[in-house]
């Protein structure tokens, strides 16, 4: 009898141990489940950090310089919410983390704002890897919100994989820094303003498609890209750009012709230009059937007023 009633007490203790594992493996799991899809603050060695993981906003925010902020996976702008990033932030992204802008009037505001005459502290928006390379994070995404009020001016953004990705609808780019990118933007049917931006050490400057938009590509330092721009939209407006030490400057991707007056090519001689487009003189190394690019009149000196302005 002694020998059962030991054998039973061994059975309750093993039962009630049981019992309290379970119990904090499920608070452990609720935690860490609450972690993944809210914010978290962690101290760090320069001020505060503010950590996001897959968070989808549920209002606006206002991001401000007062603190660190880093971004895991996706971090998505619904419908009829802003988020406005002040000047003077620092927003770091880890591996394939992005910013999606998917709501129809969802709206995003980075750096100085627009009514403002001078610029303020620049926005970054950078990986958070410790030795960061060319796509590390996968960029900025505006999915066919139809809003023409998102903007980024003064704004930094490297190591992504496609910058900006711009899908039918139209932000503003001014006075930015887009370098060290697979591609700095991506416009697919949109009437974007992009001007006086530094487009440099990209892969791909800008791609365009689409054949009724407009965008207005102007004043802008396009440099030490393999491409500046990438173009299947011939209603692109092109000018009072400075193109230099690009691998090419444009190569052209459709059968239509592309008008581009009054840039600067780095030099006024006609065989120089040509060695850096790719349209259809280039027929031992393009095989498929392209337009021409046109290029008169040059510009004859550089624009000294493009690129970011004080």
């Amino acid at each position: 009898m002694e020998v059962l009633q030991q054998n039973q007490n061994m059975y309750i203790i093993k039962r009630i141990t049981l019992f309290f594992c379970i119990i904090t493996l499920g608070i452990g799991l609720a935690v860490s489940g609450c972690q993944d899809s809210t914010s978290t603050i962690n101290g760090s060695d320069n001020g505060k950090e503010r950590v996001l993981r897959n968070y989808r906003l549920s209002g606006n925010e206002t991001w401000e310089p007062d603190r660190t902020y880093i971004v895991h996976g996706t971090l998505e702008i619904p419908t009829d919410v802003i988020l406005e990033i002040l000047p003077g932030t620092v927003v770091k992204f880890g591996d394939d983390a992005q910013i999606k802008v998917s709501g129809l009037k969802a709206i995003l505001k980075v750096g100085t704002p627009l009514r403002h005459s001078t610029l303020d502290e620049p926005v970054y928006l950078t990986s958070n890897n410790t030795n960061p390379g060319q796509g590390n994070w996968k960029g900025i995404l505006f999915d066919i919100t139809r809003d023409a009020t998102s903007y980024l001016r003064g704004t930094v953004i490297e190591f992504a994989q496609i910058a900006l990705d711009i899908k039918t609808t139209s932000p503003t780019v001014l006075d930015c820094t887009l370098r060290y990118n697979e591609t700095a933007i991506a416009l697919d049917g949109s009437d974007s303003i992009i001007q006086y931006n530094d487009i440099l050490e990209n892969e791909i400057g800008i791609s365009t498609i689409g054949r009724q938009n407009r965008p207005q590509i102007q004043y802008n330092n396009i440099s030490s890209n393999e491409f500046g721009i990438f173009c299947e939209n011939v209603q692109s407006i092109i000018r009072y750009n400075n193109f230099e030490k690009n691998d090419y400057s444009i190569k052209l991707n459709v059968k239509f012709d592309l008008s581009i007056p009054n840039n600067w090519w780095g030099t006024l001689a006609d065989s120089e230009i040509a060695k850096v487009i790719l349209d259809s003189a280039d027929t031992d190394i393009i095989t498929k059937s392209i337009g021409t690019v046109v290029y008169t009149p040059i510009a004859e000196t550089r624009f000294e007023e493009a690129g970011p302005r004080e």
